[in-house]
């Protein structure tokens, strides 16, 4: 068998029962697991004993507050993160394995989706998941999170020229039927919506003000730059309809803004 890889894996959960065990079995590289569950009501934490990992039970308080409430736990300073319906590919395993030297305190990694059932090749994303804990940390935002420098206090950008870069994807389970991804925007507007108003910026981090044209615009600009800037329309039917749904969801982010 081959030696454990000295990272602690962070995993946060609320009723995850149904993804929680391939998560873990795709993490079997690393020294530790760590689940940090928000009182599940299904199976989620007893899976998770099981197959090894430590579970921790804390009150939700957002996703960056969980995220490093998990990592200041973590016995090793390389600190992964991921969600539940996410899985470490093979070549991501082989890459961790083969990294000889690592020097950044921050790596993005591309994360690429499974949407009703097609894997997205064009709409794949960027996130930094792979820290130094000593090094890095997460804002305390409640949903899209930030990834801050613990020295500088800045936060870090994909490309920055500070962090690093893995191509070898985290796959991400995502939605199978179009009601599974409103159900989670709408909960997700509503949280985007009260981060714009305590900040007056749009997640991206530029500026933003309340005006009945904000949601069109953040919609129609969403679109444009899904489908034909990072060409969505090339990830078949299941692309398009990507690219639909993230507009609504900038529409309705807005439209939820305008009204606080």
């Amino acid at each position: 068998m081959q030696n454990k890889l000295p990272i602690s894996v962070v995993i946060i959960t609320k009723n995850e029962e149904s993804n929680i065990a391939d998560c873990i079995a795709s993490v079997q590289f690393a020294q530790e697991v760590i689940v940090v569950d928000a009182h599940s009501t299904d199976e989620t934490a007893s899976i998770a004993k099981k197959l090894g990992a430590n579970v921790l039970v804390r009150h939700w308080d957002g996703y960056g507050s969980q995220k490093n409430f998990g990592a200041q736990q973590a016995a090793c300073n390389w600190v992964l993160f991921l969600d539940a319906d996410e899985r470490v590919s093979s070549e991501l395993q082989k890459v961790l394995r083969d990294m000889l030297e690592i020097t950044c305190s921050v790596y993005w990694i591309t994360i690429q989706d499974i949407f009703l059932g097609k894997r997205m090749t064009h709409l794949v994303g960027h996130n930094p998941r792979l820290i130094q804990k000593t090094l890095a940390h997460w804002n305390d935002a409640h949903v899209h999170e930030k990834m801050i420098y613990s020295d500088s206090d800045s936060q870090a950008k994909y490309k920055d020229g500070i962090s690093g870069e893995i191509h070898a994807p985290i796959v991400h389970q995502s939605y199978t039927s179009i009601g599974a991804y409103l159900d989670k925007m709408h909960r997700y507007t509503t949280l985007d919506a009260q981060e714009m108003q305590k900040t007056n910026t749009h997640r991206s981090g530029k500026a933003v003000s309340k005006s009945v044209l904000l949601p069109f615009y953040l919609a129609f600009k969403q679109f444009i730059k899904l489908c034909f800037y990072r060409r969505g329309f090339l990830d078949g039917w299941q692309g398009i309809v990507w690219c639909a749904l993230s507009a609504y969801y900038e529409f309705e982010m807005g439209q939820k803004y305008n009204a606080l």
